[in-house]
């Protein structure tokens, strides 16, 4: 946390030693204590929060604003986040950075990929920040969610060598009672052999999918679509055979039929999509998407049709929203059928 003390600038232009210490501390403590959440609503559910603190007013939601205040309490003991609520971001943001901090594994599904996906789809989303110092610690927390994200895709999707099956040994009792260890024996070869071929069988799918050229969803071919409803399919639909969190090279697959590459706010590629809309949504579980709009608003869009959520009047390429229905949706698959074993 290097950066703790420019980041406390944000909160009063004269910082004290101990304002810092305590803060600090505070975001040590809330790192630890997040960083041990199961639940992936609960999850979700955080990082909404932090990501909504992180942008906008910067007005905390009450529950985050509470549990930081308990936190800074335990230093500073007269701090309430009504009267210093940018606080409650620096704390926040500065937990989440110490979270993804460390080595990405090679699991793709751990506490940190979720908070990560979460926070990397919310504050992309956002719009820029007028002021400079909190749009600062809105890119740091950004800028290690989607660090964290690639890496861990890119990670988990690695092929691992195949050891050699270890000595079995066999023993015959004087009863003629035979044991062995053979199953102990050849449990990594087989573990290591199972994890290669599920990573096979996600890259073939994928490819297929992609050398059919064809949408399935949408039952036309590329060319008698429109490109922003190309995209958005494509996203959607490639996300279904992914067993992890997209990578670079299935981004770079649904993309590769772009060629003009329009900007578009929200509602204009609602507009674009015409009656493909439908189609598309109804691929989406209404439930997620609408408990969290700020993490899933391409998907919340195409379900409701509301275009209120911060950030939906920024204009972005067609490109950049083919990305994000593949983020979007890959991360829904996961959070309702789990991880495929690898």
């Amino acid at each position: 946390m290097e950066n703790f003390a420019v980041h406390m600038r944000i909160c009063s232009a004269s910082v004290t030693d101990d304002d810092v210490n305590s803060r600090r501390s505070a975001a040590t403590s809330l790192a630890g204590t997040w960083g041990k959440e199961k639940t992936v609503e609960k999850i979700i559910s955080k990082a909404s929060d932090v990501a909504k603190v992180l942008g906008g007013s910067g007005v905390p939601p009450e529950t985050l604003g509470d549990e930081v205040q308990a936190a800074i309490q335990k230093k500073s003991s007269s701090y309430l986040h009504k009267e210093r609520p940018f606080d409650v971001g620096v704390c926040a943001g500065m937990a989440m950075v110490s979270m993804l901090g460390s080595s990405v594994g090679s699991s793709g599904w751990s506490i940190s990929d979720v908070y990560a996906a979460a926070l990397w789809s919310s504050l992309a989303f956002q719009p820029t920040l007028d002021a400079t110092r909190r749009e600062s610690l809105r890119l740091e927390v950004l800028n290690a969610a989607s660090g964290w994200s690639t890496k861990s895709a890119e990670a988990a999707r690695e092929r691992g060598s195949v050891p050699e099956p270890s000595n079995a040994k066999i023993t015959i009792s004087t009863e003629g009672v035979v044991t062995h260890n053979i199953s102990e024996s050849m449990a990594k070869t087989v573990e290591a052999l199972r994890r290669n071929a599920a990573l096979d069988r996600e890259e073939l799918d994928f490819l297929w999918w992609a050398q059919v050229g064809r949408s399935r969803l949408l039952k036309r071919q590329p060319s008698e679509i429109n490109e922003p409803t190309r995209v958005i399919a494509a996203g959607i639909e490639g996300s279904k055979m992914l067993r992890r969190l997209p990578c670079e090279v299935h981004r770079e697959i649904i993309l590769r039929t772009v060629e003009d590459d329009p900007e578009l706010d929200l509602k204009e590629l609602l507009a674009a999509l015409v009656d493909d809309k439908e189609k598309l949504g109804g691929e989406v579980d209404e439930r997620w998407v609408a408990d969290y709009p700020s993490v899933f608003p391409l998907l919340h869009a195409l379900v409701t049709g509301e275009v209120d959520t911060p950030g939906a009047d920024v204009k972005r390429r067609a490109s950049e929203w083919g990305e994000r229905a593949l983020l979007e949706a890959g991360f829904l698959n996961l959070i309702l059928n789990g991880p495929a074993k690898l």
